[in-house]
């Protein structure tokens, strides 16, 4: 009898450690091993996060900004000339205001013509300056897909988030193209009837950027080199904005679709045997410490950059609304058209980040409700202290923040909109009493 009690008592123990490993597979995936090259990426690019980041990784790799790259001499080279690109875009902008020379110019257009430069700019500087920690993000990703312990369908849930960033990032992009084109097709055609009277080669041209007083008098054979030129750094100028709205959007989608699958996790706490909940457990509370420190990397990222467009979009729409009131008293109403586009094209990028920063707040708060919901109160007093310890701490949900100032929330499109409206009262009450 006791021979058969040792070899239950074995038996036992095996099927326990048995089930205690299947525990702890089933979590690994929630382990991220970094992936430091960018040899690695290639040979591990073609999983799921390739339906997600695709588009991404194509505008990047072209500016030069795609973080696992970023050791190659070669590739920053490439950054830099795209840096010097855009920088020299800024300045033959600025500098247009500046030159007195008699020439016709929409003040409309040129702040708006500035204010998307200024969004390229940044969009080149703050991306390169902190890709060691979006390299982080972008390889703890990589390793969420490949992981072997994904459930179907948690690989359904991570399926849902790609493809909400995918369509952004193609929106985006189509979006994009479709008015670069109108532009660049609006402002070459603007010349149609002024090339017949070039005569002594001192005509005025219409370029892509403001450039009238800076190239004036210039042959009609240079302005077609130098609105090729334009028309080169203002797709630089696209694919920049594109590819920082889409990338912070896409990689916030992924940290919320594991934030929901840890809430699915914890959830399923109590449906484990009493003596795994313990091994169970564990590789949450890591996972969930994991999460936090890829959020705050999204936040030290992005939140300098965050403040100061938002700051351009508010003065921007502000103008174009008094542009439009402007423009709607002298009806002009294809600039009323144009420069209602161009402000829904502002309120699209605010709701961009807006929505992220939100969804990302509530994803983190629906953790305490889940271990709230779960059946606490049969495990022991010991994982009980510990799960009050994780709701403490969950309490202060993951939020992205525009400069330390205020966070991403649906209000703060709200509140931009409020600031906005303010302005262009101000404004128009001024223009009045004038």
């Amino acid at each position: 009898m006791r021979i058969d009690d040792s070899i239950f008592l074995q038996d036992k123990s095996k099927a326990s450690t048995r089930a205690t490993r299947h525990a702890q597979l089933q979590f690994s995936f929630l382990k991220s091993k970094p992936v430091n090259t960018s040899l690695n990426m290639k040979t591990n690019w073609n999983t799921g996060i390739n339906y997600g980041f695709s588009t991404i990784k194509s505008m990047m790799w072209i500016l030069g900004l795609w973080p696992l790259q970023r050791n190659n001499v070669v590739y920053t080279i490439q950054w830099f000339i795209m840096f010097m690109t855009v920088s020299l875009t800024v300045i033959n902008v600025l500098i247009e205001p500046f030159k007195s020379c008699d020439a016709d110019r929409d003040g409309f257009e040129i702040l708006r013509i500035i204010e998307n430069s200024t969004h390229g700019w940044l969009s080149i500087i703050f991306p390169r300056i902190y890709m060691k920690k979006i390299a982080v993000n972008l390889n703890s990703a990589i390793d969420d897909w490949l992981s072997p312990a994904i459930k179907k369908e948690w690989r359904v849930i991570m399926m849902a988030y790609a493809r909400t960033g995918r369509l952004v990032a193609r929106t985006h992009l189509i979006v994009g193209i479709i008015a670069g084109i109108l532009w660049f097709t609006s402002a070459f055609l603007s010349n149609k009837q002024e090339t017949g009277t070039i005569g002594n080669g001192t005509a005025t041209w219409n370029f892509v950027f403001p450039s009238t007083c800076l190239y004036k008098g210039i042959s009609y054979s240079t302005y077609k080199i130098l609105f090729a030129m334009q028309i080169i750094q203002a797709s630089v100028l696209l694919i920049a904005e594109c590819a920082c709205d889409v990338f912070f959007f896409s990689i916030i989608m992924h940290l919320c679709g594991q934030l929901e699958l840890l809430r699915i996790q914890f959830t399923m706490i109590s449906k484990t045997r009493y003596d795994e909940k313990r091994h169970v457990l564990g590789p949450l509370i890591k996972r969930h410490c994991q999460l936090i420190a890829l959020a705050k990397n999204i936040e030290d990222a992005f939140n300098i950059n965050i403040l100061l467009r938002f700051l351009i979009i508010s003065i921007a729409i502000a103008i174009s609304g008094i542009g439009i009131l402007l423009s709607i008293k002298q009806q002009n109403y294809q600039e009323v058209i144009k420069m209602f586009l161009s402000t829904q094209f502002y309120m699209g990028q605010v709701f961009l980040y807006t929505y992220a920063g939100d969804m990302l707040q509530n994803q983190s708060e629906s953790i305490v409700y889940a271990v709230y919901s779960s059946e606490w109160h049969e495990i022991s007093p010991i994982m009980m202290k510990d799960l009050i310890f994780v709701m403490m701490r969950m309490n202060t949900p993951l939020r992205i923040s525009a400069g330390k100032f205020f966070y991403l929330t649906r209000n703060t499109m709200t509140d931009i909109l409020k600031t906005t409206l303010t302005y262009i009262s101000f404004i128009r009450v001024t223009l009045i009493n004038e």
